[in-house]
């Protein structure tokens, strides 16, 4: 019997992680997180406090500071590719669509909590209002910097950490119950208790946090992961 030949253009190009290189580059990512929101409470109001793009901007180099310089780093040194994060068209539609109904289910949960209907992706976040104030056409430029750093970003961030948690067990990360998953969403949970947004911050950060990081883990695709960071980041009023 004959066999299929393979198909290398699914293959990643970069050699294996090994689970210490691993264990190493998430310690160095979340050394480097920890050290900068140590800062946080006496940086985030007075960045908050900023106005129009120039506000935006500021806000967004923090940001990017905190979930975004190190895993980049990370990457260029390993020569890691986004692919292998689940960046890629196979599984695109299964992901998005499962993006979808889990950001769907959240926003319902955070509706329901709230007492309103609350379904504007990004429609409580600071970085919005800056936009929006900046005016025309600045204000296109504000938001798509937001959607960048709060969206893509951040949600890297947890793909990442999950990718790299799993590599460090030996797990193969696939499936619900994918420990990188879970991982990731008790820190992300753990996090925003420890920056004071009580049970209810723990509960909703933890179940947002999971769903990001459980997509790639059950389609092989991490734009749905995205999608969800996007539409459930602190989401307005309809």
């Amino acid at each position: 019997m004959t066999q299929d030949p393979i198909d290398t253009t699914r293959i990643p190009t970069t050699a294996p992680i090994s689970r210490r290189s691993a264990t190493f580059d998430l310690a160095v990512v979340l050394g480097f997180f920890v050290a900068l929101v140590v800062g946080e409470p006496l940086i985030d109001p007075i960045l908050r406090h900023g106005h129009g793009l120039a506000g935006l901007f500021a806000l967004a180099s923090y940001q990017f500071a905190l979930e975004g310089f190190a895993v980049l780093f990370i990457l260029a040194f390993r020569r890691e590719h986004l692919s292998e994060y689940g960046f890629t068209r196979i599984n695109l539609c299964k992901s998005l669509a499962l993006g979808l109904g889990l950001a769907v289910i959240y926003d319902l949960a955070s509706s329901w909590n709230r007492g309103a209907l609350l379904w504007i992706p990004l429609g409580r976040h600071t970085g919005i209002r800056m936009s929006l104030a900046a005016g025309l056409p600045w204000s296109f430029v504000g938001i798509a910097i937001a959607i960048a750093i709060w969206g893509f970003m951040e949600a890297f961030f947890g793909i990442f950490f999950a990718r790299k948690l799993n590599l460090a067990l030996g797990s193969s990360g696939r499936g619900w119950l994918s420990p990188g998953a879970l991982g990731f969403a008790l820190f992300n949970g753990i996090i925003h208790l420890a920056l004071g947004q009580g049970i209810e911050g723990f509960a909703f950060s933890f179940a947002s946090g999971y769903a990001i990081a459980v997509i790639p883990a059950v389609t092989g695709n991490a734009w749905g992961g995205a999608l969800v960071q996007t539409l459930t980041n602190a989401v307005g009023k309809l």
